[in-house]
């Protein structure tokens, strides 16, 4: 399963990026075809504006670069005692897969929360196994299977 969590993760990243590259190609033939007019600081601060946004942009490019890169790294072969990054744990609350901080996904009608291994309830559950409980918001979670 988490070959297909990877795999579909991979493929929403993707559009994203597209979509992103395509927003930051208009903004770049705005900026093109905008031309100075006689209010000069208007046309200065509406160039600024879309400086801004394309460097925004680009920044969010960059951490889908790196979300890919992560999931890249994860061996979907390995087996785990302990959760670690790359696990997909199995709890009483939900499916969690250790990985990216994406959020939530559905892959063979099972609803599966992309975590980061540095978000609060990852390190809680950190070198914790099968059987184990972690307490997250005053509710007990069980750990009952790890992946």
């Amino acid at each position: 399963m988490k070959l297909e969590i990877i795999e579909k993760c991979r493929e929403e990243l993707r559009a994203k990026k597209l979509n992103i590259s395509n927003e930051i190609e208009a903004v770049k033939d705005s900026m093109g075809s905008d031309t100075k007019s006689s209010a000069g600081d208007k046309y200065e601060t509406g160039r600024e504006m879309m400086n801004q946004e394309r460097d925004k942009l680009q920044s969010q490019l960059g951490v889908i670069d790196r979300q890919i890169e992560s999931l890249n790294q994860i061996k979907t072969n390995k087996q785990f005692e302990k959760i670690d990054f790359g696990a997909l744990v199995k709890t009483s609350m939900a499916h969690y897969f250790i990985s990216i901080s994406y959020g939530k996904i559905s892959v063979n009608n099972k609803d599966v929360f992309l975590v980061s291994a540095v978000t609060p309830l990852a390190q809680l559950m950190m070198g914790k196994k099968a059987g184990d409980k972690v307490n997250w918001n005053g509710k007990d979670i069980l750990i009952e299977e790890i992946n």
